[in-house]
């Protein structure tokens, strides 16, 4: 069931990139950002009412506010990346960095994967650069100034992770809104530094709450998945997500595969079967 779970919130987290990089070229990425965001928000704050859940207890709201300071900053500067280059260049840098910065801090907590896990996250890091096209040439060029925001990016994406994990798994959907009740007002002030405003055109709007909703969906997969197993390992998988991110991309920018994707893909799938053993 964790490797389930896991293996959604990847598929959710890819979509959810995608729809919110093709918003982001519509319009300001903040701006973008703030509508997915509120609406899930809301979304969560209306099922909580009638849901009455028990409130998570004080040190899960220091979790998450972390989740939601990192998750605002790493949306921003992901959509900003993915509107200014080739989605198969920033997609997997960030999830590279995104996977390992929960690894780490769950080998600190003391987390201890067997050694063909550690064999299957060794491939998944070189499978998530192939995807990435690495070795190709892309079809998008990509500065270096996205190329760095797609690095803040991923060190944003693993707080999230590392926070998430740590939150109470015990308390229903109120991580989940303690997350959002600090990403989005501080994506509406980035929006408001930026652009003097907060404005999504209606051709984006679609993209927008797509991404919102989507990217809160996975963040709840995601902190199912590691209340049944290792953050370590859970992250692993999560972190594959550039392949659907690819797909799309494929599909409605009509960015090529190369062979050096179709080797990671195949390595990806590699990973996911060690890791879960």
């Amino acid at each position: 069931m964790t490797v389930i779970l896991a293996l959604c919130a990847a598929a959710f987290y890819g979509v959810a990139d995608y729809s919110g990089s093709r918003g982001a070229r519509l319009a300001n990425a903040a701006s973008i950002t703030f509508l997915g965001q509120a609406v899930a928000f809301v979304f969560i704050g209306c099922f909580l009412l009638i849901a009455q859940t028990p409130v998570m207890p004080a040190e899960s709201w220091m979790w998450t506010t972390g989740g939601g300071f990192g998750g605002a900053i790493a949306l921003v500067a992901f959509y900003q990346a993915m509107s200014k280059g080739s989605m198969t260049v920033i997609a997997p840098i960030t999830a590279v960095i995104g996977l390992s910065v929960p690894v780490l801090a769950g080998v600190l907590q003391g987390e201890r994967p067997s050694p063909l896990a550690w064999l299957g996250i060794a491939i998944a890091v070189v499978a998530v650069a192939l995807v990435g096209d690495v070795l190709d040439r892309h079809d998008l060029p990509t500065s270096m100034s996205a190329i760095w925001m797609a690095v803040a990016a991923g060190f944003g994406f693993g707080m999230i992770f590392v926070c998430m994990g740590n939150a109470s798994n015990e308390h229903g959907l109120w991580p989940l809104f303690g997350q959002r009740l600090v990403s989005v007002p501080t994506v509406a002030l980035i929006a408001l530094l930026q652009t003097k405003r907060i404005h999504v055109p209606k051709k984006a709007i679609g993209f927008a709450i797509l991404a919102g909703v989507l990217d809160t969906s996975a963040n709840g997969l995601y902190l199912a998945a590691t209340s049944m197993g290792l953050m370590s390992l859970v992250s692993v998988i999560v972190a594959l997500y550039p392949v659907s991110t690819v797909a799309l991309a494929m599909k409605f920018d009509h960015e090529r595969l190369h062979r050096s994707q179709a080797v990671g893909i195949v390595m990806a799938a590699t990973a996911l079967v060690f890791v879960s053993i």
